[in-house]
């Protein structure tokens, strides 16, 4: 640690408290200026403070550390940067799907920001952490993402649909893994779960792949419940009465071990207990604020 030895000696010998609160201070400075100029005078001003503040001041040892500093501000605002970025065009591609998908079917628009909804608010029940909630609703965005695949005339068909075209409806969770696997980050968030296994079953009766009890991801099992919840109250095409919210909760109290993971049910429950479900306010303002702070950062 090269760096760490001359500031050390050159500053406060024997000293790596400091020289931590050194490079916090560069830290924060590049959190807090992002452009390149301030970088490089903030640098000189901190590396100066330093050289006065020494015996003998020696003008090397200043280039030296105004440099170090200025490379360690840049590098820490290009990652910075860089992850920002990225956080925004996952935010813009996931609605501008969502949007799409949801627009096909006017009977089911907004399922998918409802399904986003309702499975955050039980992730935040069972206390997981905050970047696993918000990974979950960017996945309850995107949980039928292979229905991009499905004709409209199955979609929007009004009478019941045949084996053929219900196997047809059975193959979208497969099709959307496949449709965005190649996508690093939907793998690391756990999305790519999400949108496969947002139909098995806990009792083992669901699919793609018939998965039973605690073989479903976590985020998989609450999705199950809040995309069943939405079914029900929504209007489709092929029923023309919605469903009424007490007895969509009551359906998915008795299913309760059976379709759905117990531990799940209960923080459903628990959730509209608390606070109910805002078929309509809520789930928009939701959207809205993952929209406005995906352009704040």
């Amino acid at each position: 640690m090269i760096p760490s030895y001359l500031y050390c000696e050159h500053y406060l010998p024997q000293s790596e408290i400091t020289f931590l609160c050194y490079l916090l201070t560069i830290a924060i400075g590049a959190l807090a200026f992002r452009k390149m100029v301030i970088h490089l005078l903030y640098s000189g001003l901190l590396s100066g403070y330093g050289e006065v503040n020494h015996e003998k001041f020696n003008l090397h040892m200043f280039l030296f550390h105004w440099f170090t500093a200025f490379i360690i501000c840049t590098v820490l605002v290009l990652v910075i940067e860089k992850y920002f970025n990225e956080k925004r065009n996952n935010i813009d591609l996931i609605t501008t799907l969502a949007k799409f998908l949801d627009s096909r079917d006017h009977y089911t628009a907004f399922h998918s920001q409802n399904v986003a909804y309702y499975s955050k608010k039980i992730a935040e029940e069972m206390k997981l952490p905050k970047s696993v909630c918000e990974n979950i609703y960017y996945g309850g965005l995107l949980h039928d993402i292979g229905k991009i695949g499905v004709p409209e005339s199955i979609l929007n068909k009004p009478s019941r649909l045949t084996d053929g075209e219900f196997k047809h409806i059975k193959a979208h969770p497969e099709a959307g893994f496949q449709l965005v696997k190649h996508i690093k980050r939907f793998e690391q968030s756990g999305i790519l779960h999400m949108i496969l296994y947002h139909h098995e079953r806990y009792d083992g009766k669901g699919y793609p792949h018939g998965l039973k009890g605690m073989e479903i991801p976590l985020e998989a099992r609450i999705m199950a419940v809040a995309d069943s919840f939405d079914a029900m109250t929504s209007r489709r095409v092929y029923r023309k009465h919605i469903v009424k919210l007490e007895d969509a909760v009551e359906e998915i109290r008795k299913n309760k071990g059976t379709q759905f993971d117990p531990e799940v049910v209960t923080a459903f429950l628990q959730s509209v207990k608390k606070q109910g479900f805002d078929l309509k306010n809520d789930r928009e303002k939701e959207l809205n604020n993952h929209i406005l702070e995906s352009v704040v950062l």
